[in-house]
């Protein structure tokens, strides 16, 4: 079987089936970008750690400005991802509205799946993610009177490997404040793009075309939560994607998912250099020399890289290696999903595309450097540990306060949490650990820290 794009690009939305808006100036899947843009959750990406704690200069990334970055990395590869598809594949029609598909289409369907990647990401960087499952692991799991030992081991896994893709993809398309269904009602094109783990929790007992892929990245982590997988397979179903289990829930990537992924990467990779650099830690010619050997990739380039190396300012000299070292990568990556596209179509192909470009190896030396140099840098240490202390301690509050919800205390500290993310006494076990977990995990790193500091007595609130 193969994947037909008839069903892939659909601009059917989550939550409803009225057809696009026809006093709107923009298409579909542009609304996709404004929704993300203008919703709440990316707003708090601003002050939600990338890798170095957010200083009060400017020039350090924000999960906001990588989230920005990736989705302008991610525009030029859908317009050459676009065009290469419709070329091959001949006209295209939206599955929703029978509208010819254009290059356009395919860039603001990443675009808006780039912009929204991390907007389930909770605060402290991907150390805090693993705050939340050190904490499930080592304490509900050892208490035997825990909400979390009443949970089936599926369920359990949701915790035991709390994932910030997984609470983006609820954010997205379940848990809104509105209370309507469908969450920001994104088109299921860009949800299913914004997929790039598309499993749950448990063991997955995959069929022979799962088995085809000698180790899929797309099962690498949880991609959803147990209280979102009908919404998942509805998706899934609704765009023709494969079947990668007969037992569970698990299907194949959307192909833009890979694209949305390898933009993430490029950005990533060579902009926390950027940010290192900045802060002094790695030198103007360490940059230049991880950097150069991308800007000598780039064919019929009609930039002289001589030019490039008289720039005498350093942050503007490694800023152009930068931009040609994106460029590189962009047509690197864009050349492997060629090469692999009918792959891709059949569900054969599941890996991530920076592991295949020929100058993988000169990413491996980047991603070394930073691991010597960056990740261990103290501040990043002190935010990481920080972090893992800050989310422990708001976790156990939480949810003594109630298991002992009977109390003026419990009650009190229950009634603090916003109505949406409030439970109640004899509420299923399950939404409660996720209500009160997807709330810490919204939190910007400057909230969670003065919310534990007020709780716990290291800060006294202020009376005006």
């Amino acid at each position: 079987m193969k994947l037909d794009w008839n069903k892939l690009i659909t601009s059917k939305r989550l939550g409803t089936d009225s057809k696009n808006l026809q006093a709107d100036a923009r298409n579909e899947f542009e609304r996709d970008v404004d929704r993300v843009i203008f919703s709440s959750a990316f707003r708090r990406l601003q002050d939600k750690t990338q890798v170095f704690p957010i200083p009060k200069s400017d020039f350090i990334h924000s999960r906001l400005t990588h989230s920005i970055e990736v989705a302008s990395i991610g525009r030029s590869l859908g317009k050459l991802v676009g065009t290469f598809v419709i070329e091959k594949e001949g006209e295209i029609r939206d599955g929703h509205t029978n509208e010819i598909i254009t290059p356009d289409t395919f860039a603001n369907i990443i675009s808006a799946s780039c912009m929204a990647h991390d907007i389930g990401n909770p605060p402290f960087g991907h150390s805090g993610e693993e705050s939340f499952r050190h904490y499930y692991k080592n304490h509900l799991n050892n208490n035997s009177k825990s909400l979390f030992t009443k949970l089936n081991k599926t369920k359990q896994d949701d915790f035991l490997r709390f994932e910030g893709n997984a609470e983006g993809f609820r954010i997205l398309t379940n848990d809104h404040p509105s209370g309507f269904d469908g969450g920001l009602k994104l088109t299921y094109s860009t949800l299913s793009t914004f997929s790039k783990y598309t499993c749950g929790g448990g063991d997955i007992e995959q069929n022979e075309l799962g088995l085809s892929a000698l180790k899929r990245r797309s099962c690498k982590k949880v991609g959803f939560f147990q209280s979102e997988k009908e919404i998942f397979e509805k998706i899934s179903q609704e765009l023709g994607l494969l079947q990668l289990s007969e037992k569970q829930i698990y299907y194949t990537r959307h192909p833009l998912a890979f694209v949305m992924e390898a933009a993430d990467n490029i950005s990533y990779q060579i902009m926390d250099l950027e940010d290192g650099h900045k802060l002094g830690l790695i030198s103007t010619d360490e940059v230049v020399n991880l950097l150069k050997p991308f800007t000598e990739n780039i064919k019929n380039d009609p930039c002289n890289i001589d030019e490039l190396l008289k720039i005498k300012d350093p942050c503007e000299k490694v800023g152009a290696f930068r931009a040609k070292s994106i460029n590189s990568l962009i047509y690197q990556c864009f050349e492997v999903f060629k090469t692999n596209y009918s792959k891709i179509m059949t569900g054969e192909f599941d890996s991530e595309l920076t592991d295949l470009i020929p100058q993988k190896n000169q990413l491996i030396k980047i991603e070394d450097i930073k691991g010597e140099k960056l990740f261990s840098y103290d501040k990043v240490v002190s935010i990481e540990s920080s972090g893992r202390h800050v989310i422990k301690g708001l976790l156990e509050l939480y949810l003594d306060a109630y298991e002992n919800i009977d109390d003026k205390y419990g009650k009190n500290i229950i009634n603090m949490l916003p109505l949406h993310f409030r439970v109640k006494k004899g509420e299923d076990p399950y939404l409660v650990l996720l209500k009160i977990s997807s709330y810490l995990s919204r939190m910007t790193d400057s909230f969670a820290i003065d919310q534990f500091r007020s709780l716990t007595g290291h800060k006294f609130p202020e009376i005006n």
